[in-house]
């Protein structure tokens, strides 16, 4: 019986594109194959297309559910260097920058997404139990097929909204592995569904009136094996200069941490979202909230839509220039910012209400592009005028439900 490997890569959007190789393809295995770039979304314009897909045989796991079948992911390569425009290469590159100074970042991804059914209607209770949960036995599946291709899982559960579902992977060394084992969850949860007859969304809002799906992500910087995070009493000084960073640069990466015309409507709609710039101990009302253990720190505004490879890199550098220029963050809130009336709501600096905005206040800063790079960089802003663009020539359905009888 012959053996497959489905290696993948993830575009600009985080979109997973996949190729069967046989697994006795050893030319594949030691150089990598020749991959036309401009059929990508975003990668490289005509008469700069040729590029080869390396696989990353870190990333090599058996598929558990199907007889000699495996995945792998790939970076991509320009005349022998690491392609600038891959957001894998990115994380990569990440990695390499913590390393010089001497970091490994841990982190610890939450995913949650909607199981699109109507079997899940009525399914509105957080942690609802087996017994009357109709999600169970898929995210269980989902869960279980994670673990055994050897991804650490911290738990799984449902989440507030009707046919949410989060599942949370365990302490992960490096930005770019988290990133891999978060397309890998991404990618089994839709497979699975697939088989079950099932449809699930990454979207970041359904409906106004439920909860949006999150990617919050917790981490902490360990320097010769050590948690440099966790302080006397309550986190490091290292880990306040961290916190600083991201609060200066937050609402500059907003567009790659929420990419998409529909993450702004969760961050303006309650329900968790954090949508003004702050931190506190053990408050679920900040955009960073410190757990009661105060070993890490968790950002809690990336959503489910947003590319691991982008968003997890450019929090850990917006952390890192923190902790290069010593800023220190503001004073740490201990109410619920949610009960504010909107007059104290204004001495608070907000992320942006919109992807336009977004877009803009990215442009105003030189922070993102100097991390991306400037290919990669100026191809989003790009992209997503774009989208904004065909947004705004599109006739929705609450616009013909509002007018269509006038």
């Amino acid at each position: 019986m012959n053996e497959w490997v489905y290696a993948n890569l993830t575009d600009i959007e985080g979109r997973i594109h996949t190729i069967a190789v046989p697994r006795n393809y050893e030319s594949f295995f030691k150089n990598g194959l020749g991959i036309d770039g401009s059929s990508i979304p975003g990668f490289a314009s005509v008469n700069k297309s040729d590029l080869v897909a390396k696989p990353d045989m870190g990333t090599f796991v058996k598929i558990p559910w199907r007889e000699n079948e495996y995945l792998v992911l790939m970076s991509t390569f320009f005349a022998d260097k690491p392609f600038e425009k891959d957001p894998k290469n990115f994380a990569a590159k990440v990695d390499s920058i913590l390393n010089d100074m001497g970091y490994t970042a841990v982190l610890r991804p939450e995913i949650e997404f909607f199981v699109l059914d109507e079997i899940t209607e009525g399914n509105t209770h957080y942690f609802e139990p087996p017994y009357s949960d109709e999600t169970f036995e898929y995210r269980k599946e989902v869960s279980e097929n994670l673990q055994r291709m050897g991804i650490p899982l911290r738990y799984h559960h449902h989440e507030n909204a009707t046919g949410q579902i989060e599942i949370e992977l365990l302490w992960i060394d490096g930005v770019e592995r988290t990133a891999d084992y978060t397309t890998y969850t991404k990618l089994v949860s839709k497979w699975i569904a697939k088989n079950r007859g099932l449809d699930v969304s990454y979207i970041p809002k359904i409906d106004e009136s439920l909860a949006g799906n999150g990617m919050h992500v917790h981490l902490f910087l360990k320097r010769d094996g050590e948690n440099i995070f966790r302080g006397d009493g309550e986190i490091s000084q290292e880990a306040r200069y961290f916190i600083g960073g991201v609060m200066e640069h937050i609402k500059y990466i907003a567009a790659i941490t929420n990419p998409t015309i529909t993450s702004y409507k969760r961050l303006c709609g309650g329900l968790e979202a954090p949508r003004y710039i702050s931190w506190g101990y053990r408050n679920r009302s900040t955009l960073i909230r410190v757990p009661a253990r105060m070993k890490d720190i968790e950002i809690r505004n990336a959503d489910s839509a947003a590319n691991p490879y982008l968003a997890f890199p450019l929090i850990v550098l917006a952390g890192l220039d923190g902790i290069k220029k010593k800023i220190e963050p503001p004073e740490a809130v201990d109410f619920d910012l949610y009960a504010l009336p909107e007059d104290e709501l204004r001495n608070y600096p907000s992320l942006p209400s919109s992807l336009e905005e977004a877009i803009e206040l990215m442009e105003s800063d030189s922070f993102v592009r100097e991390s991306l790079g400037s290919e990669l960089y100026d191809t989003f802003v790009d992209m997503k005028r774009r989208e904004i663009d065909d947004f705004k020539r599109a006739i929705t359905d609450w616009e013909f439900e509002r007018y269509g009888s006038l």
